[in-house]
């Protein structure tokens, strides 16, 4: 996906890739429709595939909990709330959820690509985010 067609696409109204009656990618199966048979486009029958996150996890733990850093600079979150978190989630404690990806993936970006930016660029070009801490946490 280029950057372009990501800005559009977060650009669009949510009805447009959910619909009122859930129906998801609402705006790619209403396009294809005439061109893919409509018995394709109505599916409900998908099944995803489990992957081993807590596996993967588990077999990187040191590595891993490396990962989940205190950064002053992330200064919305509770660092000691999440570490403690995720070490549950990986030492089988508390359910693996989703959450501990997102706390992966978020500080992983902050270090790999927002500071990177941030220390070389002029603040006054850098993005702003509004984030609300309650979905961080």
């Amino acid at each position: 996906m280029t950057t372009s067609m990501a800005d559009f696409a977060f650009s669009l109204p949510e009805n447009y890739l959910l619909s009122d009656l859930g129906e998801t990618k609402h705006i790619f199966r209403a396009a294809m429709r005439g061109l893919v048979p409509d018995e394709i486009l109505d599916r409900r029958d998908k099944v995803g595939f489990a992957t081993p996150e807590i596996e993967w996890l588990s077999q990187i733990f040191s590595t891993s909990t490396d990962w989940i850093v205190e950064d002053a600079e992330i200064s919305f979150l509770r660092h000691d709330a999440i570490r403690k978190e995720f070490k549950k989630v990986l030492s089988g404690q508390a359910p693996f959820s989703m959450q501990a990806w997102r706390w992966i993936n978020y500080y992983k970006w902050f270090k790999l690509v927002y500071k990177p930016l941030k220390d070389s660029a002029d603040p006054n070009k850098l993005p702003k985010f509004n984030v609300d801490p309650k979905i961080l946490m």
